[in-house]
C-alpha cells in the first residue's frame, strides 16, 4: 500500500533542543511580560461558579430563563470541576492557559526539526516566532480558552497530517485526531470552523489523488466523530437555551459588508502595529509552497487553509476589540511552521534566516510597546470605534490596549466586590462590562451590551458601527422601557472628597470600596429614588 510520504524522522537533538530551548525562552519572556486575566474571562468565571455550586450553566440563578452568555464550554466545565475542589478560577485558568502555550511552541518545534525545517537555524526560526509573537504573548494567559484552543488547533493539524501508518486499524489511526477534533469543537463556539479548516483540505486531497487516500480517511473519520459530537452540543444548546446559536454571537452584528469593512480595517491595523506578523503570514504562504512535496500535499493544503481561512473569519466576523490580534492566534502556529520553511528553503541560507529573524524582530517589539511603524500609519484603519466617541484623540496602541483592559478589570473587580459587600440582597445593576463586577458581585446584570442580556442581543444591528461586541449597546434607560426595574442606572468609583459634588449631579454613596480614600458611586433606579 502506497504512503502519502516517508514517515518523519526522529528530529536530532542538535536541532530540536536549541529550537526548544530558544521558543521556550522567548515564550516565558513574553509571556510573562502581558500576564494578565481580562475582564471577559470573568463571565466565564461566573457561569462555571454556579454550576460547581449546583445551578446549571447560567449567568444569573433564579427563574430567569437561562442565557448561554459564554463561548467556552469545556472551558467553563474544566474551570467549574477546579472551583469544586476549591481552586480559585483566575489561578487555574492561567495556569492551564500557560501550560497549553509552552506545549504549543515545543510541538512547533517538534514538527519543525522533524519535517517542515529540518536544520539547526530554521527550526530555531520557526520555534522563536511561535514563542515571541504578540498574540502568543498576550493570550498565552488572558483568562480564556483561546491558548487552548490554538493548542488544540495545532495538535490536530499534527495528528492528522503525520504518517499514515497502514498497518494499523482505521479505528486506531483516527482515534487521536477524532479526540483532539471532539475536544477543539467543545472548547470554542467557533472551534468548528478550525476543525473544518484543519481536515478539510486533507479530506479534498484524497479526493483528487489516490496516494493520499489514508490519510483523506483518517481525516473523514476525525471529521464525521467531531461532527456527531458537535451536533449533540447543538441539540443541547437548543434545548438548555432556546436557540441553537450562543447568545455571544446574536450580540454581534452578524456576517455583511459593513462587518468586513471593519475587520479590514481590523486586519490592516494589526499589520501596521505588528508588521513582523504580516511578513511572517507572507513568508509562511511561500515557505509552505516550497515545501509541499516534503511535508507532503494533506499537510501543506491544510496549512494553507488555516493561513487563509482564520484571517478570513477575523474579516467576516468584523474583527475583535481585545489586544494583539486574538483572532488571529490559531494561525501564528502554522505561521511559525511557514516562517521555519521558508527559512530552511530560501538560498542562501543566510537569506532566509535573516527574514525569519526580521519577521520576530519587527513583531515582538509591540510586546514592550516599542511600534516600529509610526502609530500615525494606522489611524486610518481605526477599528475600535467607541475610542472615538466624544473626542477626536489618538486610538490607543495594542499595549495600550492591553494596559486599558488590565486596568479597567482591576476597577471592575473593585466595584463588583464593593457591590458585594454594601448592595442589599436583591439589587440589580445595569451595566456594559459584565465581567468582574457581575461574578464579584453576585448581583442581577442587566448588560447593556447584549452577550448575558437576549433582549439586547436580539435586537437589529444598529446602522453606527462601534467596537467589534459592542455595537448593540443600549442606554440604561432602555431597560426601564422594557419594564424592569433596575436598583442601580450605573456604578462608578471616585475619590471619597468628591462624593458630595457628585451627589449634586444625581449619584448616591453605596459605600467605601477596598482602595482608601475611594467609594462606589451609583445611579439610583426608580425604586430607589
Amino acid at each position: 500500500m502506497a504512503r502519502d510520504r516517508p514517515a518523519a524522522a526522529a528530529a536530532p537533538w542538535g536541532i530540536l533542543g536549541p529550537a526548544l530551548a530558544a521558543g521556550l525562552a522567548a515564550y516565558a519572556v513574553s509571556a510573562r511580560t502581558l500576564a494578565f486575566v481580562c475582564d471577559d474571562a470573568y463571565i466565564t468565571f461566573r457561569y462555571a461558579r454556579n454550576w460547581a455550586e449546583g445551578h446549571g450553566l447560567r449567568y444569573h440563578v433564579g427563574a430567569d430563563a437561562p442565557v448561554e452568555g459564554y463561548s467556552e464550554l469545556l472551558w467553563a466545565l474544566i474551570l467549574g470541576v477546579g472551583m469544586r475542589a476549591g481552586l480559585a478560577p483566575e489561578a487555574t485558568s492561567q495556569f492551564l492557559s500557560a501550560l497549553a502555550g509552552a506545549a504549543m511552541v515545543a510541538l512547533v518545534a517538534w514538527l519543525a526539526a522533524t519535517r517542515w525545517a529540518p536544520s539547526r537555524g530554521a527550526a530555531a526560526s520557526a520555534a522563536v516566532f511561535a514563542g515571541a509573537a504578540p498574540p502568543v504573548a498576550a493570550w498565552a494567559t488572558g483568562g480564556m480558552a483561546t491558548m487552548p484552543a490554538c493548542l488544540l488547533a495545532l495538535a490536530l493539524f499534527a495528528s492528522v497530517t503525520g504518517a499514515p501508518e497502514p498497518e494499523r486499524s482505521l479505528a486506531r489511526r483516527a482515534a487521536a485526531p477524532a479526540l483532539v477534533a471532539s475536544l477543539l469543537a467543545l472548547t470554542r463556539a467557533d472551534g468548528a470552523l478550525l476543525v473544518a479548516l484543519v481536515l478539510g483540505p486533507v479530506i479534498a486531497a484524497g479526493a483528487v489523488g489516490a496516494a493520499h487516500r489514508a490519510t483523506a480517511l483518517r481525516a473523514l473519520s476525525a471529521a464525521a466523530v467531531s461532527a456527531g459530537v458537535f451536533g449533540a452540543h447543538v441539540a443541547w444548546r437548543t434545548a438548555a437555551y432556546g436557540d441553537w446559536l450562543p447568545n455571544t454571537a446574536r450580540a454581534k452584528i452578524g456576517f455583511g459588508a459593513r462587518a468586513a469593512e471593519r475587520g479590514l480595517d481590523y486586519l490592516a491595523w494589526n499589520a501596521l502595529a505588528m508588521p513582523g506578523l504580516a511578513l511572517g503570514f507572507a513568508l509562511a504562504v511561500y515557505g509552505v509552497l516550497r515545501v509541499r512535496r516534503v511535508v507532503g500535499a494533506p499537510a501543506a493544503a491544510s496549512a494553507l487553509a488555516v493561513l487563509v481561512g482564520v484571517p478570513a473569519y477575523a474579516v467576516a466576523a468584523g474583527g475583535d476589540f481585545m489586544c494583539f490580534a486574538r483572532f488571529l492566534l490559531p494561525a501564528v502556529p502554522l505561521v511559525a511552521l511557514g516562517v521555519g520553511a521558508a527559512a530552511h528553503a530560501i538560498r542562501p541560507r543566510a537569506l532566509g534566516l535573516g527574514l525569519g529573524a526580521l519577521c520576530v524582530l519587527t513583531a515582538a517589539p509591540a510586546t514592550f510597546g516599542v511600534d516600529v511603524l509610526p502609530h500615525a500609519l494606522r489611524e486610518p484603519f481605526h477599528f475600535r470605534h467607541n475610542q472615538r466617541l466624544g473626542g477626536v484623540e489618538p486610538t490607543r496602541s495594542e499595549r495600550e490596549q492591553w494596559a486599558q483592559m488590565v486596568r479597567r478589570a482591576e476597577e471592575w473587580g473593585v466595584m463588583g466586590r464593593a457591590l458585594r459587600e454594601h448592595a442589599a440582597p436583591g439589587d440589580s445593576i445595569v451595566y456594559g462590562a459584565v465581567g468582574a463586577i457581575g461574578y464579584f458581585s453576585r448581583l442581577r446584570v442587566f448588560d447593556r451590551n447584549g452577550l448575558v442580556t437576549r433582549e439586547v442581543a436580539l435586537r437589529p444591528a444598529p446602522d453606527e458601527l462601534r467596537s467589534p461586541g459592542h455595537d448593540k449597546n443600549v442606554p440604561p434607560e432602555f431597560f426601564l422601557r422594557e419594564g424592569h426595574r433596575p436598583t442601580w442606572l450605573g456604578v462608578a468609583l471616585a475619590p471619597a472628597e468628591a462624593a458630595a459634588a457628585a451627589a449634586a449631579r444625581g449619584y448616591v454613596v453605596i459605600g467605601p470600596t477596598e482602595r482608601p480614600g475611594e467609594v462606589l458611586l451609583g445611579v439610583p433606579g426608580p425604586d430607589r429614588r
